[in-house]
């Protein structure tokens, strides 16, 4: 496990090495563009056009999640801002963000750019070990969330739970719930094997077959869990039910060849129930 760490180690460093001689050049010439971070060493939340993707992300935020301007939105594991940034054109300045990550890299650059021109989005680095990610850190099975409850009307996981393993997505499910106002809503994407997923799998692309099964969760490389993780489809129905959500709806993704999909991911959206009268 130590030497695969440590070729995963070198093989980054290459990589980044490479990348920020592309940045260099993009530097150079003119065309970097100041709001978004470099375009290959720090863009650590996956491959495609950075500001694309945001912007399409935001747009299932508005549409298929609810997001308000005003609200107060959580964002969970927010990388490097790749949805903060166009939500800093869609909020209103009377709403509030917070996001957190475990890449210290990430947040350090958003408290730099995007704070500063938006004070009401606020970075916030969660020390919690992974796999894929961060060597160091507490369990993410059982890490609280840095707020009070009942403070965010909006929370959303985009590529989150994809890389977390059972017990952390209980975890964090009940978190996001425990944060959530009465009426809040959660918007988190998913890999949800269900049995359209189950008969395609076999056939699909090697980086999303999940071959190794263990239990209800299926891992792309159980020498680096959370390097992809799949779940079974009834088992997150019965955590989100846990966590104290009172209602779902779930819009299918395209990543196991299912027709129409809204997205690549799966999109669950949850709702938290309205406080008693």
């Amino acid at each position: 496990m130590g030497t695969k760490w440590l070729r995963r180690r070198v093989r980054r460093a290459l990589d980044y090495l490479a990348a920020a001689h592309i940045d260099f050049r993009l530097w150079l010439t003119g065309k970097a563009d100041p709001e978004i971070p470099p375009l290959r060493r720090l863009q650590f939340v996956g491959a495609g056009d950075f500001r694309a993707i945001g912007e399409e992300l935001l747009n299932l935020l508005v549409h298929h999640g609810g997001l308000r301007r005003t609200d107060r939105v959580l964002d969970i594991g927010c990388g490097i801002g790749r949805v903060a940034i166009p939500m800093t054109r869609y909020l209103e300045p009377s709403a509030t963000y917070d996001g957190f990550d475990i890449v210290k890299s990430g947040i350090d650059w958003c408290r730099k750019h995007v704070t500063p021109r938006h004070p009401n989005f606020r970075f916030h680095l969660a020390e919690v070990r992974s796999s894929e990610y961060r060597s160091r850190g507490a369990d993410a099975s059982g890490f609280r969330f840095p707020f009070a409850g009942d403070a965010f009307d909006f929370a959303f996981a985009t590529s989150l739970f994809t890389h977390l393993l059972l017990a952390e997505t209980r975890q964090y499910l009940r978190e996001s719930c425990r944060v959530l106002a009465p009426g809040g809503r959660l918007f988190a994407t998913f890999f949800l094997i269900d049995d359209f997923a189950k008969e395609a799998l076999p056939t699909r692309d090697p980086r999303f077959r999940f071959a190794h099964v263990d239990g209800p969760q299926r891992l792309a490389n159980p020498d680096n869990p959370a390097a992809g993780v799949a779940l079974d489809l009834d088992t997150v129905l019965a955590l989100i039910r846990e966590a104290g959500f009172t209602a779902h709806e779930i819009h299918y993704g395209q990543w196991s060849g299912r027709p129409g999909g809204v997205t690549f991911q799966d999109v669950v959206v949850c709702t938290k129930g309205e406080a008693p009268r």
